[in-house]
């Protein structure tokens, strides 16, 4: 018997300045299904999901929503037809409770008729509940994490009684407990009837809940896979155009002498409590923990962008005293921040920003006044890490506004390695990007070891972290509980420190 599609996509194109970004994507979701959607940075993913859910408009194509065309003019009169989107940059209202957040647009807009506060919490408890939180609705919203804010946006589509929820990288925020919860809960959706879109650059996650998996590739479809069909290999190998063969391009490197050594490190708050490690030149160090483990607060606390309580740094020997983060840069010490919009002058070029750091370094010498740039050896700096990192599309005179979300992740990683830091602390530095820029950036830390560098990386994907250290250290309630070395490390025993 022949099944209508929910949604239907019929040639759809889109097209910005330098750059066509879907070039007539057609798809259709069924009722009670998952629907995967991979492919690159760069892909068309996050834009095609935009178009539908109100927040772009296409420039030609159809939309078919419940069998008759539709073109949504905002977010909210999607949602009010039943489509929603649970954007990658999570945001909710943080001077508003949790239940308000949820009824933003449903609210009671009378001037006669108060609000229903009493009846609006009871309600949002409720659907916090059938996701299995529970959360106090009354708790404003700049006191909550990423995965409740993302929850608060999932219960307002469950509350709109959406029939399409589409989720963009729901789990790149998320630890290995939190993501797995989220995965149970698109399954729990799916069998209480709502149809799911799922973008996410952790194919395995795809494959785990997705009944199809649709690959996009420079803005075009170009594969379609059934459950049984569905093969890791072959799913990459259509993402990237290009056989990925090794996940984890570990290389074998001499590690050297301790190049730092952190003693007894406290912030002023709490969230770092005596924290003592070494990094050895040459050594990839991991560092795993869940969500609120103090991994990154530690990092930032290292760096001197959070108050230190106590604690010593030594470098090469000799105790150095780190107030800020421009006394981390000058005694080598270089950072990536898990959020890539820290890092970044959106308004700056691709060159501009890779550039920044080693700025002074680039000037001409000359007699008098500011010395001008030797743009000649900027451009190529930025245009050597443009195309080692596959940055799309590869113009390194293109505003960084305008490069998707993975693409200004892999700029910010470009600027960290300009840096020409000794130390690298790297937090989450393969967050939010396809599988091909992964593998990449992963050769760049064997090559930064390689060079006698030392590497810190933060990360809460467990493969990574197992996979690419040389340790590994785990984080829990603020200090480090356990360390393993490469042999003895595996997935249980570094989950079980996180958690136990």
């Amino acid at each position: 018997m022949h099944r209508a599609p929910i949604l239907e996509t019929v040639d759809i194109w889109k097209r910005f300045p330098g750059v066509i970004a879907l070039k007539g994507v057609s798809i259709k979701v069924y009722e009670n299904e998952i629907v995967g959607l991979v492919g690159e940075n760069g892909a068309g993913k996050s834009t095609f999901l935009k178009i539908i859910g109100g927040i772009l408009r296409k420039d030609s194509g159809k939309i078919y929503w419940m069998s008759r065309e539709v073109e949504f003019r905002s977010p909210h009169e999607a949602l009010e037809n039943g489509v929603a989107y649970v954007p990658q940059d999570v945001n909710i209202l943080g001077n508003l409770s949790l239940y308000e957040n949820v009824f933003i647009g449903r609210e009671n807009k009378s001037l006669f008729l108060p609000r229903d506060s009493r009846r609006e919490i009871e309600a949002s408890r409720k659907v916090f509940k059938e996701l299995g939180i529970d959360i106090d609705p009354i708790i404003k919203g700049r006191e909550v994490g990423f995965s409740i804010a993302q929850l608060t946006l999932i219960a307002r589509a469950i509350y709109f009684k959406s029939k399409l929820i589409m989720f963009d990288e729901p789990t790149s925020g998320l630890g290995v407990i939190e993501t797995e919860k989220l995965l149970n809960i698109m399954t729990r959706l799916r069998d209480m009837g709502v149809s799911i879109i799922f973008v996410s650059h952790k194919i395995e996650e795809v494959m785990n809940v997705a009944d199809r998996i649709y690959v996009l590739r420079d803005g075009t479809l170009v594969s379609e896979y059934s459950r049984e069909q569905f093969d890791l290999h072959r799913i990459v190998r259509d993402m990237v155009a290009r056989e990925v063969k090794e996940f984890f391009p570990k290389e074998k490197v001499e590690i050297g002498n301790i190049i730092m050594e952190v003693k007894n490190l406290s912030d002023t708050v709490g969230f770092v409590k005596n924290v003592n490690f070494y990094v050895r030149r040459g050594e990839i160090l991991g560092i795993y923990g869940i969500a609120g483990s103090g991994r990154t607060e530690m990092a930032l606390t290292l760096i001197g962008f959070r108050p230190k309580k106590s604690g010593t740094i030594v470098i090469d020997g000799k105790t150095v005293e780190i107030r800020r983060p421009r006394d981390a840069i000058n005694h080598g010490i270089g950072y990536l921040p898990e959020d890539w919009r820290l890092s970044l002058v959106l308004i700056m070029s691709i060159s501009e920003n890779i550039s920044l750091p080693i700025i002074n370094s680039l000037r001409v010498i000359n007699l008098g006044g500011l010395s001008p740039i030797d743009f000649s050896s900027e451009s190529k700096i930025s245009r050597d890490y443009v195309n080692k990192l596959r940055v799309v599309p590869p113009d390194i005179k293109r505003r960084t506004l305008y490069l998707s979300g993975g693409n200004k992740q892999k700029v910010a990683i470009a600027k960290l390695l300009a840096s020409r830091s000794k130390i690298l602390i790297l937090d989450e530095p393969t967050h939010g990007i396809d599988v091909g820029a992964k593998v990449e950036i992963r050769k760049l830390m064997c090559d930064i070891a390689k060079e006698g560098k030392a590497v810190i990386l933060i990360s809460s994907e467990l493969p990574e972290v197992i996979n690419m250290s040389d340790r590994i250290l785990v984080m829990r309630e603020g200090t480090i509980v356990a360390e393993f070395s490469r042999d003895e490390a595996s997935e249980e025993k570094i989950a079980r420190a996180a958690i136990l």
